[in-house]
């Protein structure tokens, strides 16, 4: 800010000072011009006093004073810088008309006999001849040459007093705004004196907002705190989750690459590579599911009318292949043919999570039912269950109640994490049942 008007405050002075020079200089040419017209007059009637015959002349021409005789029918009878001879007819010059019509006469014009501007004097004399005067412009344009080295020092003053005025005014304008933005962070501590009437109400309203953010700041550090331990807490575990895949697909890889591993265990290698890698994207995809609905205000379209009972067809279907490795039966139990308002894709994804979870803890032959009626979708497995102590953190981003079962069936440990934030963006309600030993069962009420 400070050098932003600085340099206006020069800019400023620099056209005033190309300004005052150029108005000088015009006021100064047209004085010049005015000033040669009174001398062209005042010479021509001297001459014309002093005036017998055309030799009397010759004493008062000069390099920069043209002076020229006419008589009636314009022939030239005498010519200071040129040959008469050679003059041509002056009869139709308009100094020459207006001096024989009125007696006097002047014009400024160029001249072929001298190649420059001139200013011309005509006077008629007694005996009817005319005699003009005249001087180069060129004389004028030298006098003023003269004034311009006075004109440029001129220049040059008021450029430097038009620095040092801004710097001397920026440091003062400045001066109260700069302390404001020092005390921005406690502008209690800024006094009023020098602050400028028009931003005393900016320093009032900092003062109370920053009282208000204090307040604000107060009441909310706990939460914070809350929050960075549980970002740390889920970096730490999905630092570990995705070190565990990637520390056996090095360990196998390693093996192959060195020629280590015999020629009948490569497939076998091979394939535990490949499930290592399945799940390392399984993590991958969990953790970017979550960081979309973590993120403000996620743009998803809640507008779509949702058939329940068809998405928990479609991901029965799904899970089919899994649930006969176990020899599970699914069922759906449906009462009506629900439609709700929501994202037909996170919908499909919540329930998906919900029935692959109770397939995956459900022991060999168990039975798993989804169950939707009254705006509500159910899932009932005859599972392990889950201990009572453990039933409230379920829902944290990898939690497992047993972690080595939980990893030995391929979960990642974000399902339930996604239930739940999927569930919250459509302002759904989570209730949990479950039993140890006996199954567990998981319900998603609408509004």
């Amino acid at each position: 800010m400070k050098n932003t008007l600085r340099l206006c405050l020069i800019y400023v002075g620099v056209l005033a000072a190309l300004f005052a020079v150029y108005f000088t200089s015009r006021v100064f040419e047209k004085e010049m011009t005015e000033q040669l017209k009174r001398d062209l007059r005042e010479t021509a009637h001297l001459v014309s006093l002093a005036y017998e015959k055309a030799e009397s002349l010759t004493p008062f021409s000069s390099d920069s004073l043209r002076i020229t005789l006419i008589d009636t029918l314009g022939n030239v009878l005498f010519e200071s810088n040129g040959e008469v001879a050679k003059m041509e007819n002056h009869k139709d010059r308009p100094e020459v008309v207006e001096a024989f019509s009125r007696g006097f006469g002047e014009d400024f014009r160029y001249s072929v006999t001298v190649n420059a501007n001139e200013f011309y004097c005509a006077i008629r004399l007694k005996d009817g001849n005319v005699l003009r005067l005249s001087r180069q412009q060129a004389s004028l344009h030298e006098a003023f040459s003269k004034t311009m080295p006075y004109l440029l020092a001129l220049l040059g003053a008021i450029v430097l007093a038009a620095i040092l005025l801004a710097i001397g005014l920026g440091r003062s304008f400045v001066r109260p705004v700069q302390k404001l933005a020092d005390n921005l962070g406690q502008p209690e501590l800024m006094d009023d004196e020098g602050v400028y009437p028009e931003i005393a109400p900016l320093v009032k309203k900092i003062r109370e907002q920053n009282r208000e953010l204090q307040q604000t700041v107060e009441q909310l550090s706990d939460e914070k705190i809350k929050t960075v331990k549980m970002r740390d807490e889920f970096t730490a575990n999905a630092s570990h989750e995705l070190k565990t895949p990637l520390t056996s697909i090095m360990g196998y890889a390693e093996l192959i690459e060195s020629g280590m591993a015999k020629p009948e265990d490569v497939q076998g290698f091979a394939a535990k590579i490949h499930k290592e890698a399945n799940r390392l994207l399984s993590i991958a995809n969990d953790i970017m599911t979550l960081s979309k609905l973590d993120g403000p205000n996620p743009s998803l379209n809640l507008k779509e009318s949702v058939n329940l009972e068809k998405i928990a067809l479609e991901c029965i279907e799904e899970l089919s292949l899994n649930a006969k490795k176990k020899k599970i039966s699914v069922s759906l139990k449906s009462k009506d043919a629900l439609i709700i308002q929501g994202n037909s894709r996170l919908l499909f994804e919540m329930f998906y999570n919900l029935i692959d979870n109770a397939i995956r803890y459900t022991e060999e032959g168990g039975n798993v039912q989804v169950l939707v009626e009254n705006k509500t979708f159910t899932v009932q497995d005859t599972g392990i269950g889950i201990p009572e102590e453990n039933q409230s953190r379920i829902f944290e981003r990898f939690y497992r109640v047993d972690k080595s079962r939980s990893k030995s069936t391929g979960g990642t440990g974000l399902g339930l994490a996604i239930v739940k934030h999927i569930a919250e963006v459509h302002g759904a309600k989570i209730r949990l049942q479950s039993t140890v030993g006996k199954g567990t069962e998981i319900s998603v009420a609408f509004c």
